[in-house]
């Protein structure tokens, strides 16, 4: 910042899948990243540190030799810093947009249950949960139908394999598309997969079989991980009604 005015960045990627990123202010002022701040006082401090150096240089006697080019070399290294510094400010302010090749379907409602991950009862609860956020957006049975039995089977999978002690259940509605997802803590370390091994144990087949069930039900799902939660979600899209 100088002279008074405040210098605003624009950051052209904000996500590196390249989906939009929500800011919210209360409309005063301009926006600006506390980093832009701190860049300008660390550059402000290396133009004073580089003027003073080069004071020194001038006050140097002759006979110092050795120590006026190890200083001269230092404050020529600082010019060159303070350069690129300010090279990469301007580079990051007047780039463009950065090209995004699908637009994110807009979120119309979004609903989020936690439910203990030790406790059977929480499948049941999962259910009935998704079936009323369904009913209450007004859903075609058949899709709220699909939701409720791809909750129940996710949610088993998650209190049978996890051990998680809470375990999230999370309902999106986008324009043709309803999702659900089930989030556990991830101390299982594996991924799910839609298919029981050959030769398995009852628990991993009945598991197996629950995916297989979510596969056909869904028009796609799959896994995410975030830090060390594991979320399998499942999107289904929504019948047209007559």
């Amino acid at each position: 910042m100088s002279g008074g005015t405040d210098r605003v960045r624009i950051l052209p990627c904000p996500d590196f899948q390249g989906r939009t990123a929500l800011l919210l202010t209360d409309g005063n002022g301009p926006v600006s990243r506390l980093a832009d701040r701190m860049e300008a006082v660390q550059l402000g401090l290396g133009d004073r540190l580089l003027g003073r150096a080069r004071e020194t240089l001038k006050e140097q006697p002759s006979e110092d030799g050795e120590l006026h080019l190890l200083t001269d070399q230092l404050a020529d290294a600082l010019s060159d810093a303070l350069l690129i510094a300010e090279s990469r400010g301007l580079r990051l302010r007047e780039a463009g947009p950065c090209p995004v090749h699908e637009t994110p379907p807009a979120l119309r409602a979004y609903g989020m249950l936690t439910l203990p991950g030790r406790n059977l009862a929480s499948a049941r609860t999962a259910r009935h949960y998704v079936r009323d956020t369904c009913r209450s957006w007004r859903l075609p049975a058949g899709t709220t139908d699909d939701l409720v039995a791809i909750t129940g089977e996710l949610v088993a999978n998650a209190l049978e394999h996890a051990e998680s002690p809470t375990v999230v259940i999370a309902c999106a509605l986008t324009p043709g598309t309803a999702t659900v997802g089930v989030t556990d803590d991830g101390r299982s370390g594996g991924t799910p997969v839609a298919s029981p091994s050959a030769g398995g144990s009852e628990a991993e087949c009945e598991g197996g079989r629950g995916l297989l069930i979510t596969d056909a039900l869904a028009t796609r799902w799959g896994t995410r991980r975030s830090g060390e939660g594991l979320t399998v979600w499942a999107e289904v899209a929504i019948e047209a009604t007559s």
